[in-house]
């Protein structure tokens, strides 16, 4: 008995463990491996997001268009050479791109021409190209309306017109390319906001680099450029060079900068300029780069090792605190200085590589390290760099304080005793942390300010009483009741505006007028009467218009007309309500057993007769009744 119920349980939890097994499997990414012979087009179709289509080595002949996002194109290998795609139809792009996160690595890529592109990205966004040969095209490679994508280590070599394309491209960076050996190297064409790094450009026929001058903010350093011809146009905000930084540079210098521009007969920029601290950097910057506005202040040179000049930098730790106040130096100079002078801003120095030093009273002190070796000598200035403190003493300004509303506010901190910390309260039920801060205060009132500084010294806090005072100009508005009856009508009228008027003038639509804030009026004749308040106080006045908003009434007559009164079965009636006085119901009756309550009623009748129609017409003085007997005449069909 208990052994039957064990093997149950035990067969419910292997057949729970199988499906479970079953059901993780869907949806996951799978791997599609592509031999040769086989299509790597139709892997493409069959492929699901997530996919990495995996190609054998070998040479396929097809043409291929990814429209699918999410995807991997990659060789087995990792090598270019062993895997080769070859076009098909040389009239279209061996691979043609449309989608998102699709990355293709490790292929070679041939044979497209007449304008067509050994890869063409086409609105493309973060898409990844590595590590792929692009030979023999027209275009190697062609970024059309895509943005944010990713071109690296690629070789673009012995393409017909260009190695690299950018069209109305934004974003891309494109980086450790090499295209040589095109007809030409790099176009950039009305794209902008793309970074251009690491790139080896030479031995390209008509030009190596072409930037257009709708081309703006593109960041181009790092690179080397190695052609005869170079076509940069002006753009807005291109810039060819980063800041100085140390890291190996792509002709082996140690600082990263500029761009290489040389010439294959040795007469460019950097092949003849002068590098006397032998940094790897010109000496003088390559001004208004061929025929450009632009200029790149630190031109990259081939580098000769050697002694070069340091660069000083340092750090310190704390930087802030207490007096007295012990602080630990540390020098993070580049160039191996051998020489060292500090100075800490107190009047002291130290000739120490890593001094520590003691700041015995409160103060901000700027701190200089000059450092030297054979080449030369730099030096470094950090301004305000230690800031020695006493517990702060809070106090601030504001700029208005008074004001309508809205009113923007500007705080300013003109605390002493250099607090760190700044908490605002500004009476509203909103605070801040910065040290100055504009504020809009959106509603009228008195409002008190409290601001805190706080360092490591300690905390003092101020309050400023009634500081900001915000005033807002009246809005009229108002209610009333009743708002429709008999004659005569007293109607209370009920001042609900805002913004503290002190001045009211009604207009009741009869001629009659008063300046009450919340009168009682009588109307003693009917009609509707247009109500008209104006409200005024210290900042401006504000005026309401209530069209026909009292509607004062006698009792209503009824009458009505129709159209058409006779015809054939079915016949479409519209009835036209023509009462006097004001009616606010009506009721129909239509001879057939039907009634409406609307005040202008369609009516089908469907079968043939003489119909009498009735209306009674109602508002609060009373009702009357109007009947039209046999007045709808319907004959057969």
């Amino acid at each position: 008995m208990n052994g039957g119920i064990g093997i149950k349980t035990l067969t419910s939890l292997v057949v729970t463990f199988l499906i479970l097994l079953f059901i993780s499997g869907l949806g996951a990414a799978a791997e599609i491996i592509v031999q040769p012979g086989d299509s790597i087009q139709k892997a493409v179709n069959n492929s699901s997001s997530g996919d990495i289509i995996t190609v054998k080595p070998g040479t396929y002949t097809e043409n291929i268009n990814v429209n699918k996002s999410n995807l991997t194109i990659r060789s087995e290998s990792g090598n270019p050479d062993d895997t080769t795609i070859m076009v098909k139809r040389s009239g279209v792009d061996v691979f043609l791109l449309q989608g998102s996160n699709i990355k293709v690595t490790g292929l070679k890529i041939m044979g497209a021409r007449s304008g067509y592109a050994g890869i063409r990205l086409s609105s493309c966004s973060n898409c990844i190209i590595e590590n792929n040969k692009l030979m023999n095209n027209c275009y190697g490679i062609y970024f059309l309306r895509s943005t944010g994508n990713k071109f690296s280590k690629n070789m673009a070599i012995s393409n017909t017109d260009f190695g690299i394309v950018l069209g109305t491209a934004t974003d891309n960076i494109l980086s450790g390319n090499k295209a040589f050996g095109n007809g030409r190297g790099t176009h950039i064409g009305n794209s902008d906001g793309n970074t251009f790094s690491g790139n080896t450009i030479e031995d390209n026929s008509v030009y190596g680099f072409y930037i257009c001058g709708k081309s703006d903010a593109n960041q181009i350093y790092n690179n080397y450029f190695n052609d005869t011809n170079m076509t940069i146009k002006n753009g807005i905000g291109n810039v060819y060079n980063t800041k100085k930084t140390a890291g190996t540079n792509i002709v082996g210098g140690p600082y990263i900068g500029g761009n290489f521009w040389g010439k294959p007969d040795g007469t460019g920029f950097s092949n003849t300029a002068t590098d006397v601290n032998r940094d790897g950097i010109s000496d003088s910057a390559y001004k208004s780069i061929t025929g450009s506005i632009y200029s790149d202040d630190l031109p990259l040179v081939v580098y000769k090792p050697g002694s070069i000049e340091p660069v000083a930098a340092f750090s310190a730790s704390p930087t802030s605190g207490n007096a007295p106040l012990n602080v630990r130096f540390n020098d993070t100079s580049t160039g191996t200085p051998t020489k060292w002078k500090w100075s800490f801003g107190d009047g002291a120095s130290s000739t120490l590589q890593n001094p520590t030093h003691k700041y015995s009273k409160a103060g901000n002190y700027a701190v200089v390290l000059i450092v030297t070796n054979s080449a030369g000598s730099n030096t470094l200035t950090k301004p305000d760099y230690i800031k020695v403190v006493t517990k702060p003493v809070a106090n601030f300004s504001a700029k208005p304080i008074s004001g309508k509303a809205p009113l923007t506010v500007t705080f300013t901190d003109t605390s002493t005793g250099a607090p760190t910390k700044w908490k605002w309260s500004f009476g509203d039920g909103t605070t801040s942390t910065m040290q100055n801060i504009t504020h809009k205060y959106s509603k009228a009132g008195i409002y008190t300010v409290a601001l805190t500084v706080t360092n490591s010294a300690g905390s003092n806090m101020v309050t400023k009483t009634e500081y900001i005072k915000v005033i807002v100009k009246p809005v009229a508005a108002f209610s009333a009741s009743p708002t429709s009856g008999k004659v005569p009508l007293n109607v209370k009228f009920t001042d609900t505006s805002t913004g503290a008027p002190t001045k009211w003038k009604w207009s009741f639509g009869d001629g009659t007028s008063s300046t009450q804030q919340t009168p009682t009026h009588k109307y003693s004749a009917a009609g509707s009467y247009t109500v008209v308040l104006t409200v005024s106080g210290a900042t401006g006045s504000s005026t309401v218009t209530k069209t026909e908003y009292i509607k004062v009434v006698t009792k209503p007559v009824a009458a009505f007309s129709a159209s058409p009164t006779s015809g054939k079965v079915p016949l479409n009636v519209k009835f036209t309500d023509t009462s006097t006085g004001t009616p606010v119901k009506w009721k129909w009756s239509f001879g057939d057993g039907t009634t409406s309550t609307l005040p202008n009623p369609t009516h089908k009748y469907s079968a043939a007769g003489k119909y009498t129609v009735t209306l009674t017409a109602s508002n609060a003085a009373g009702s009357n009744t109007a009947t039209k007997s046999s007045y709808i005449t319907v004959t057969g069909t």
